[in-house]
């Protein structure tokens, strides 16, 4: 009978390390918005953040936000399945950048997906 029942125990106890062990880990899967269609779906007339600071991109071209407590301000255009920006304000350079999308989080690459990377949140 102790026999039985160790073994029940183990059998028991088996089942449930392995229930445990077997569930995968799922990483966030961003996809690439190609479009400017599908980006205007998902990403205009949004105020985005990053961290404290938040842009908000017009449907028209123009975007506008607030980076370490500055004003930004500027214009933007879909090439080539990027999207490019130019600031009115601050340095005025031109930075064609790759989005991508969670179901939740931006993910943005600058120099056309091959410079620094962050993280946009809608609140």
């Amino acid at each position: 009978m102790l026999k039985n029942f160790t073994m029940a125990l183990t059998g028991l106890a088996l089942s449930s390390s392995l229930m445990f062990t077997a569930t995968p880990t799922v990483a966030q899967s961003y996809t690439p918005i190609t479009t400017e269609a599908a980006f205007h779906t998902l990403a205009t007339n949004k105020k985005l953040w990053f961290g404290k600071d938040h842009i908000l991109i017009r449907k028209h071209g123009a975007l506008r936000g607030n980076f370490g407590g500055n004003a930004r301000r500027g214009a933007w255009e879909w090439r080539n399945g990027y999207w490019c920006r130019t600031l009115t304000t601050h340095s005025k350079n031109t930075d064609c950048q790759l989005w991508e999308f969670d179901g939740s989080q931006y993910r943005v690459t600058r120099n056309k997906g091959t410079g620094k990377t962050f993280i946009y949140t809608q609140k």
